[in-house]
C-alpha cells in the first residue's frame, strides 16, 4: 500500500479562476456583439431585426449610425463586478438612436445660413425649403435602431461558452490529480 494520498482539489481557487475567465470572455464577446450591430445594420435579440432605412437620405450608400464611427467606438463597459457587467456609452445622442424618440431642434438664423449653404452646394430643394420655412423649430422623429441592450442570443452564446469552459477547467483539474 502506498503512503501517497490523493490531494484534495482546491475548488475555491478553481472557482475564482473560472469566474475571472468568464468576466473577461463575456466583456470582449458582448462588446463585439454590440459592435456587430453596426456592421449588420440591425439588432439580434431572439432573431435578427434590420434597422429602418433613412427617409431623407442625404448620405446614399452610407451605413446607418456610422457617419464618423464615434457612436460605435464609444461603446464600453461602464461598470464591472464579479458577476455583473454594465455596458453603455457616454455619447449624448446614443439613447435616442438606441430607443427612438422625438427631437425638437430650434431653427435659428445660423441654421438658416447653413441650410442656404447646403442648398447652394448640393442643389437639393429640401435645403431651400428648410431655409425659407416660417417655423421656429423642427420636430424629428427618430426610429428605434437598437444596437445595445439585453439579447437572448447573446445570453445563449455566453451560457454555452460558460458551461463548456467549466467542464474543460474541471476536467483539466481532475486529470492533473
Amino acid at each position: 500500500m502506498s503512503n501517497k494520498q490523493n490531494p484534495i482539489p482546491d475548488f475555491e481557487k478553481l472557482g475564482r479562476k473560472v469566474v475571472s475567465d468568464a468576466v473577461r470572455y463575456s466583456s470582449v464577446h458582448a462588446l463585439n456583439f454590440f459592435k456587430d450591430s453596426f456592421q449588420k445594420q440591425g439588432w439580434t435579440d431572439t432573431s435578427y431585426q434590420a434597422w429602418d432605412k433613412r427617409k431623407n437620405d442625404t448620405r446614399t450608400g452610407g451605413a446607418l449610425l456610422v457617419q464618423t464611427g464615434n457612436l460605435r467606438d464609444s461603446l464600453q463597459i461602464l461598470s464591472r463586478s464579479k458577476l455583473t457587467l454594465v455596458f453603455g456609452t457616454n455619447a449624448p445622442y446614443s439613447q435616442v438612436h438606441n430607443e427612438g424618440g422625438t427631437l425638437t431642434i430650434p431653427i435659428t438664423p445660423k441654421s438658416r445660413k447653413f441650410f442656404w449653404f447646403m442648398f447652394k452646394s448640393t442643389g437639393q430643394s429640401y435645403w431651400k425649403w428648410m431655409a425659407l420655412t416660417k417655423k421656429d423649430r423642427m420636430i424629428i422623429k427618430m426610429p428605434k435602431r437598437q444596437y445595445i441592450g439585453h439579447s437572448e442570443t447573446l445570453m445563449r452564446e455566453l451560457n454555452t461558452w460558460w458551461v463548456s469552459h467549466i467542464e474543460r477547467e474541471f476536467k483539466k483539474h481532475i486529470n492533473n490529480i
